[in-house]
């Protein structure tokens, strides 16, 4: 399995959509799905309770993969999108841009999300957000 963490990224970061895109506490779907220009959407995953965690993977303009996650909550004082000022989301995205894998393969990616978390895959890739993203893009699959 290839991936490496890509801090080249930030580079392709969709800075006038994400800069309009509201500040809310929740899942954050329009920024992790709208982060990259000229990506394609392949999977999206949310936990959709009161707070948790999102996934996305994505297909790079260049023909690479990524996948990336975040954390979110259900008020001010517990997620950090929540009237966020414009350097909070700039430095939000950088993040998470630098913070995603990049793959080469579409195997590669299912491949690592099909193996439980291990420590060197980081903490949010832990508490169920691998089988998440995976069990959506299967379900997403079947369904095509």
């Amino acid at each position: 399995m290839k991936y490496r963490i890509d801090d080249t990224l930030q580079n392709l970061i969709d800075w006038p959509k994400i800069m309009l895109m509201p500040r809310y506490a929740g899942g954050h779907d329009e920024q992790m799905q709208g982060l990259i220009a000229g990506a394609t959407v392949i999977a999206h995953w949310n936990e959709g309770d009161w707070q948790g965690s999102v996934a996305t993977f994505i297909k790079l303009p260049d023909g690479r993969f990524a996948i990336y996650n975040d954390y979110y909550g259900s008020c001010s004082g517990c997620d950090s999108w929540k009237d966020a000022t414009d350097e909070d989301v700039r430095t939000m995205c950088i993040n998470l841009a630098n913070g995603a894998y990049v793959f080469t393969a579409i195997e590669d990616v299912i491949e690592f999300l099909s193996t439980p978390p291990t420590d060197d895959d980081g903490y949010s890739w832990s508490f169920g957000v691998k089988s998440g993203l995976l069990n959506t893009i299967q379900h997403s699959h079947e369904e095509s």
